[in-house]
Formats: C-alpha cells, structure tokens, sequence
C-alpha cells in the first residue's frame, strides 16, 4: 500500500508539470496569430496579403516548430515516470526559452527581404540554439544513472533512451549551423531550421522500428 502511495503521488506530479508546460505551450502557440494583420491602407487586398508574406511565412515556421517541442516534450514525458527538482529546474529553463519564441519570430516577420533578415535570423536561430540546449540537459538530467531513484520508467541505456540521446545530439549542432549561415543567406538558414523541425518531427529510430 506504501509503494503504491508512493506511485500514486509521482503520478500526480508528473501529471501537474506536463499540464502547466502544456499551458506554456498553448499559450505561446496562440500568440504567434496575434503577429498577422490584415493589410491596411490602399491598393488590392491581393496585393496587401503578397506583401504579408513575411508574416505569414514566420507564422508557419513557428507554429510548426512550437508543435513539434511541444510533440517532443509529450515524448520524453511518457518515458519520465516521476520529477525531482532539478528537473523542475531544468523544464522551467526550457519553457523559458518556448516562450519567448514569439519576439524573434515578429522579428522575422518584420525584417524577412529587408536589411536587417540576416541579424532577424540570426535572433530566432539563437533561441533555438537555447532551446535545443534546454531539451538536451532536460534530457540527459533525467535519463542520467546518478538519479535515485531512477526518473525514467526504463532502464538508463533502454535503446530507445539511447535512440533519443543521438537524436538531440544533432540539435544544436544544426541549429548552430543556422545561426552562422543567417550571416550569408537568411533564406537558406530559414529552411535549415524547417528541416531541423521536420527531423524532429520523427520518432527516435528504434520507436519506429518497435512500432512497425
């Protein structure tokens, strides 16, 4: 009866940090909209929307990249089987950085075919840069031996433990990588940062497998 007490109160736990970062995550999500106007002043609605293209672009790009953590969060937690507070820490950090996707991407709207993309790209580049260093100490913090008892439902070196470590690796490295090509080519970096999403989109390699 003690152990299942014990059971019961880190599901509850667990239970109430996934709905309060599945609030930060909604609410981050919804103020994307907010950065798309309706054209205003003369000329064509058509030609008003065109000219929109910026906004509309940052809106997609985001709202994709903010559904995918969000996806990947959801992920990591049907894994996590209870929370310490280090670990609260650390989710804290990573909602920090959700949050804030808002401001860059208005930033990207603003500037996107402008003189100020290439540093507009750099800015959103380096919240991700955070934001795949957040996702990987949440991780590596949770996943780790040292934790006892264990926070993880599966053994520290399971596959799809190990699966979900290379996975991330990749992370800051492509986002990096953004941060320095915005320098050159704003656009390209954009799709960089739109396929590290889509990457990320896709299940650990072994979860797959198991799944097929």
């Amino acid at each position: 009866m003690e152990h299942e007490s014990r059971h019961e109160l880190d599901a509850k736990e667990t239970g109430r940090l996934e709905a309060f970062s599945d609030g930060v995550f909604a609410i981050a999500i919804t103020l994307l909209v907010l950065e798309l106007k309706v054209p205003q002043g003369p000329g064509t609605l058509g030609a008003g929307l065109i000219a929109e293209w910026p906004s509309f672009a940052a809106f997609v790009t985001s709202f994709a990249t903010i559904g995918i953590m969000w996806l990947n969060h959801h992920r990591l937690f049907t894994l996590i089987r209870r929370v310490d507070h280090g670990l609260l820490v650390l989710n804290g950090v990573l909602l920090f950085g959700i949050s804030a996707v808002p401001f860059p991407t208005e930033l990207v709207a603003r500037e996107l075919g402008r003189a100020g993309q290439g540093l507009a790209v750099a800015v959103y580049a380096g919240l991700m840069i955070f934001i795949a260093f957040a996702f990987n100490a949440l991780w590596r913090y949770a996943s780790s031996p040292r934790r006892q008892p264990a926070l993880l439902r599966l053994p520290h070196d399971a596959p799809e433990v190990v699966a979900i470590h290379e996975q991330y690796r990749l992370g800051p490295v492509g986002y990096i990588a953004a941060a320095v090509l915005s320098h050159w080519n704003a656009t390209v970096a954009l799709l960089l940062m739109m396929a590290l999403a889509l990457f990320f989109l896709l299940p650990p390699r072994e979860r797959r497998d198991a799944g097929a």
